[in-house]
């Protein structure tokens, strides 16, 4: 794990997962009194994992803050918590889209995961509203439901407010990977960057779903440049059809890998463009 410390008692590890976990991030923020997690990682190793680095920190967990539904976040609640009775919080909409999916992306995953996918997953215990702040650990975070536009359904962002400001975009950003955009709504998530950009203003680092924390401007502005690059492409081939031959799909995966040939998540790529396609297509 690595450490940015946020003040004198508050600091946030960082559970970067790799490839096999899609390179997605937890996050285990130190109290003076506890710890919060931020999501909870995918498989069965990598929750694990992230609960004994929990336990390493000898602090009680106060509570799990869900940023969003996909199972790279929220499949690993159930080790994390353990035996643990904490707070599981997330707003109405991650809960209701959590309970849509789970079944769905089980029978999805569990031939390509095998026994690393988690069978079961725990929902959450505590409902929050967009704008309701908590008090843990002496530390204060807030919420705030930006809804579709994000690489889901429900989107939320999590905050704290003191003692320094910091954000926990989830996967509003994808720094250093390939974006999954297959849900669509890329109009609203390019719209949600430019509200994470005034609301991120004077903040010196922010903590992404996936890859590296980094100064919000710099996360922001490489979010959108990916996207604009990607639906270019998607409209140049598509002219105005809802849907790209497997070939054109090919030419586009070719031209991202080209445009960041160093990004994970290349798979991605394909399973982004008829969704896009069919999002400009309606707005022709």
């Amino acid at each position: 794990m690595n450490r940015y410390p946020l003040g004198e008692s508050t600091v946030v590890h960082t559970h970067p997962c790799g490839e096999g976990g899609i390179f997605v991030n937890a996050y285990l923020v130190e109290t003076r009194d506890g710890i919060v997690a931020i999501d909870s990682t995918l498989t069965e190793s990598e929750s694990k994992a992230l609960r004994q680095e929990l336990e390493a920190l000898g602090k009680p967990l106060l509570a799990v803050l869900i940023t969003h539904p996909h199972p790279d976040h929220v499949a690993g609640i159930t080790n994390l918590l353990a035996k643990d009775n904490a707070k599981v919080v997330a707003t109405q909409p991650v809960l209701d889209l959590m309970r849509k999916l789970e079944e769905p992306k089980r029978k999805q995953w569990t031939p390509v995961f095998g026994s690393e996918w988690v069978q079961k997953w725990t929902y959450p215990n505590t409902v929050i509203k967009s704008g309701d702040k908590l008090s843990l650990g002496g530390v204060t975070f807030s919420v705030l439901d930006v809804g579709p536009g994000g690489d889901s359904e429900a989107n939320s962002v999590w905050f704290i407010e003191s003692p320094k400001k910091t954000a926990f975009l989830s996967d509003l950003i994808f720094n250093g990977t390939h974006s999954y955009v297959a849900d669509g709504y890329l109009l609203a998530w390019l719209a949600n960057l430019s509200v994470l950009e005034r609301l991120c203003e004077g903040m010196d680092m922010v903590f992404p779903g996936h890859g590296a924390p980094a100064a919000p401007q710099q996360l922001i502005a490489n979010q959108r440049e990916y996207l604009l690059t990607l639906s270019s492409h998607v409209k140049e081939l598509a002219q105005g059809r809802k849907a790209l031959r497997d070939e054109e799909k090919k030419e586009i995966e070719k031209r991202m890998i080209a445009r960041y040939p160093n990004a994970g998540l290349s798979f991605l790529i394909t399973m982004n463009v008829d969704p896009i396609a069919r999002e400009l297509a309606q707005g022709s």
